[in-house]
């Protein structure tokens, strides 16, 4: 391997210099230095001990600077991840009932919920927002990472492996621990423009920090964000019946990226008292006014008035999202070398809809309709205190320190749905009544402890073990054991096994809804109203609903870890994870059907909608996969640098099993699974690409820097509920980014562009199309966009 990869950063070493206009250096002879921002420094993610480093990490942990994130156009957190972590994914996809407001972040395949996501080590919570759509992440309700603005980040530490002994709930796939930048001097200012090669999608940024000090023992750090992004429109031309004689071969959809204001603001402090009391806290507050388009209502849809539109029309969604964390805290070192961290969490999430658009059943009986209809509020939140106690023990028995860390949390949590005004309430129209309305809560008390040591100058181990208390399920226990082993200073192998879990969340338990959806109902997809229901829900338990039960996880990951030469380091990670009870969607169970029908209404349910479903645990299943990741310096003659990192990953997931239908369905003659064939087959299988490839490439020349990154996503396949005549198998892709900087003292100019060959996902059929106005997949793992260009001012102070 070593002989295999090592010429190519070479050869684009000497062609990037080429490119621009230098005289061709020589390679000097002597060993360049490692990077000390990627290979040496000192993590946080995944460890109690105050000294490992990414090199000496007994888990896969990825470090990615501020610098890097901000190298692509991109102004959202997530975006921003997965250009450069391979095993991470953030799929962009359109008009999925909010998902194209509230993208989601996975990490090895898994659901955007099975990941934690840390800020400075403490808990983030988890938004207001379900995602109901038939896309990645369906029913899960995960963190909003693209609420936290890129100019307060100093860097992100990407734990792949899993967590739950040591952070609880969610770790399942890994973690990613959001680092703030600190300090009370020094910071930026820049202002960025940018926008689509198809001439839509213009984007508006200015963003900033900066330090002041606190006297001599402390720091205030504030960012900002504020952007305007227009919409982007990559929808095909409507073929269908319902739109001949009207809209027939006219693009009457809007499918693409939302159009956003948006505004972040943060802010971090620290002040030293003494040794023994250092004070510390942040704030981090988004708010996003969106407007993305829903499904177009043809003229002679039961959802138009053609007295109003003849032709039909396209109404739009234009939710307001609030999200505010804050924490605030007191550590230091007390007594004989004990360190200690106490601190308290608020964090919560607030999705406010609206809708611009009519309500057809209020106007027949009234005659008259709104054209502005505000719909649900819904909100999340969160209080932690957490005690954190650690200390370094020399026992006379081992011949290195013992890291002990010990702790306790208290965690409570809440949702709550308020409903709309009368217009969302009424009719078909579906929303949130006041039957489906309410305040729920739940609270959880946790300890944990956590061993760390060298039992040899090579051989270190970890052991760390977290119980749980939960008001609503019980409790459980996870528990982790880490070990590496160096054979040499340059060839070390590493593994973990563990347990985890994941809490259903309030969302999940208590979310109810109805509203329009395209469901496939075997003869392609058609726009249908389905309810959502909790499981608690009286229709939900007539058909076979049951208390939701936490996921639980076991997984192992074993792993090489070299240092070819100086400044190369290479690592391989394999891993293997299980997760049962896992909580899925259910089928969307028809309500319409006679005998359905009859035995409703008989139990006292009269359903104005088609189908409904609820939340079940479903299925058990396996991830298996591969993390390869290298990173390689070059120092030249000429004081030129270029820094290489080439990542892959293999991920492969896999339905073990699926639990049966509940008996009622059975005896009522519905003929569906629990899961749907295409979430069976495909949103937990392979509708993941298997493979994802980055090349990140910096040359640094004086003044100048250009910045390459090249994206790879391998092939994925996308399965239909009307049968494998249906299904289609999508090919892989490859996306260039590229961008040039100059500085000038304090200056820095940047033009760039994200996909600059101006890649695209391969079409769908027609037949999976909705006639014809989707061109692409929704399971797709690459923007729809197109090629993006943009040019950025920053100055530095």
């Amino acid at each position: 391997m070593h002989h295999a990869i090592r010429p190519v950063p070479r050869v684009l070493a000497l062609g990037i210099a080429s490119a621009l206009g230098l005289s061709q250096p020589l390679l000097a002879q002597e060993t360049p230095a490692k990077d000390p921002a990627k290979l040496d420094a000192v993590i946080v993610t995944g460890t109690r001990s105050t000294d490992r480093t990414v090199s000496s990490s007994l888990q896969p942990v990825d470090v990615i600077s501020s610098d890097q994130l901000q190298s692509s156009g991109s102004n959202q957190l997530g975006a921003a991840l997965a250009r450069l972590v391979p095993s991470i994914s953030f799929p962009q996809p359109t008009t999925i009932s909010g998902a194209e407001v509230v993208r989601p972040v996975t990490l090895r395949g898994l659901s955007p919920d099975q990941v934690l996501v840390l800020i400075d080590g403490k808990r983030q919570h988890a938004g207001s927002f379900l995602n109901l759509g038939g896309a990645i992440g369906r029913g899960s309700n995960p963190v909003d990472i693209n609420a936290i603005p890129i100019s307060a980040v100093e860097r992100i530490e990407v734990l792949r492996d899993g967590a739950s002994a040591r952070y609880g709930s969610d770790a399942i796939g890994g973690v990613i621990n959001v680092i703030l930048k600190k300090g009370g001097e020094g910071g930026s200012v820049s202002a960025q423009y940018g926008g689509y090669s198809k001439g839509d999608g213009k984007q508006r940024q200015l963003s900033g920090d900066a330090g002041f000090k606190l006297g001599d023992k402390g720091f205030v750090h504030v960012s900002g964000e504020f952007a305007n992004d227009d919409y982007t429109n990559r929808a095909g031309r409507d073929l269908g019946t319902s739109a001949v004689g009207s809209t027939y071969g006219q693009k009457v959809y809007r499918l693409g990226d939302p159009a956003v204001k948006s505004t972040k603001l943060g802010v971090n402090a620290e002040y030293d008292f003494s040794k023994a009391v250092e004070v510390y806290g942040f704030a981090l507050y988004r708010r996003d006014r969106a407007e993305s388009a829903l499904l177009y209502r043809h003229r002679n849809d039961s959802t138009n008035v053609r007295s109003i539109y003849p032709n039909g029309y396209l109404p739009l969604a234009t939710p307001i999202v609030d999200d505010l964390s804050v924490v605030g805290g007191v550590r230091g070192e007390v007594g004989d070398g004990w360190h200690y961290d106490f601190s308290l969490n608020y964090g919560k999430n607030r999705y406010r809809s609206r809708f611009d658009q009519i309500n057809a059943d209020w106007y027949r009986t009234y005659g008259y309709t709104p054209f502005s209809i505000v719909g649900a509020t819904y909100k999340s939140s969160q209080d932690v205190v957490n005690l954190d106690l650690s200390k370094e023990f020399r026992p006379s028995w081992l011949p290195n320190p013992v890291s002990v860390a010990f702790g306790a949390e208290y965690l409570r949590q809440t949702y709550q749905v308020t409903p709309g005004d009368v217009y969302s309430q009424y009719g078909s129209n579906g929303g949130i009544t006041g039957n489906s309305s309410g305040r729920w809560q739940r609270h959880d008390v946790s300890e944990y402890i956590d061993l760390e040591t060298n039992l040899t100058d090579r051989f270190a181990v970890s052991l760390a073990g977290r119980h749980e208390d939960y008001s609503d399920f019980g409790k459980t226990t996870s528990g982790s054991l880490s070990g590496r082993f160096d054979f040499t200073p340059r060839v070390a192998v590493r593994g973990t096994v563990s347990t985890g879990f994941r809490a259903p969340t309030l969302v999940q338990q208590h979310y109810a809804d109805v509203s329009s959806q395209l469901q496939d109902l075997g003869h392609g997809q058609v726009l249908v109203q389905s309810g959502t229901f909790p499981v608690d829900a009286p229709v939900a338990q007539l058909l076979g609903a049951e208390k939701l039960k936490p996921e639980k996880s076991r997984s192992a990951t074993v792993g090489v870890v070299l240092d070819p030469i100086d400044a190369w380091q290479l690592s391989v990670d394999a891993y293997w994870i299980k997760i049962t009870n896992r909580i899925n969607l259910s089928s969307n169970i028809p309500v319409n059907t006679p005998k359905v029908a009859s035995y409703l209404t008989g139990n006292g349910i009269d359903a104005n909608y088609q189908s409904l479903r609820y939340f079940t645990n479903a299925v058990d299943t396996r991830t298996r996969g591969v993390d390869v990741v290298s990173q390689y310096g070059f120092d030249f003659s000429n004081g030129d640098r270029l820094n290489t990192t080439l990542s892959w990953s293999y991920n492969q997931n896999k339905v073990l099993s699926v639990k049966p239908n509940p008996a009622i369905l059975d005896q009522l003659g519905v003929a569906v699974q629990r899961v749907e064939r295409r979430e069976r087959l495909g949103l937990l299988g392979d509708t993941n690409p298997r493979t994802k490839l980055d090349l990140g490439l910096d040359y640094l020349h004086q003044r100048w820097a250009v910045h390459a990154n090249v994206n790879g996503y391998g092939s994925y396949t996308v399965y239909s509920n009307s049968g494998p005549q249906l299904d289609q198998t999508f090919a892989s892709r490859w996306t260039l980014d590229l961008s040039v900087d100059y500085r000038l003292d304090r200056w820095t100019f940047t033009v760039g562009g994200d996909n600059v060959t101006n890649a695209h996902p391969q079409q769908v059929i027609y037949a999976n199309s909705t006639n014809g106005n989707f061109l692409y997949s929704l399971f797709s793992p690459m923007s729809w966009n197109g090629a993006y260009y943009y040019g950025r001012v920053t100055y530095k102070f």
